[in-house]
């Protein structure tokens, strides 16, 4: 699957939350691969950014957040 497939399940609020909380560990392992990283170094940043644990999300507008960092990482690199 595309960043873009798991960025639409991320968002599908019919999906139950712990398989939208794997879609954004899975954007955030695209991110790792276009910028050349390791995953949990791009997991890191994004809790910095965001103060969002992607391994242990809370919520659903905390997903939204995590995936605006992985956006914008995406974008600028």
């Amino acid at each position: 699957m595309s960043f873009s497939a798991h960025r639409r399940k991320l968002l599908d609020e019919t999906v139950p939350f712990l398989h939208r909380a794997s879609h954004a560990r899975s954007c955030a392992l695209h991110v790792a691969n276009k910028l050349g990283l390791a995953r949990e170094a791009v997991i890191e940043r994004v809790a910095q950014q965001s103060g969002v644990s992607l391994l242990q999300p809370e919520n659903a507008a905390q997903l939204r957040a995590a995936l605006a960092v992985l956006e914008s990482m995406r974008q600028n690199s």
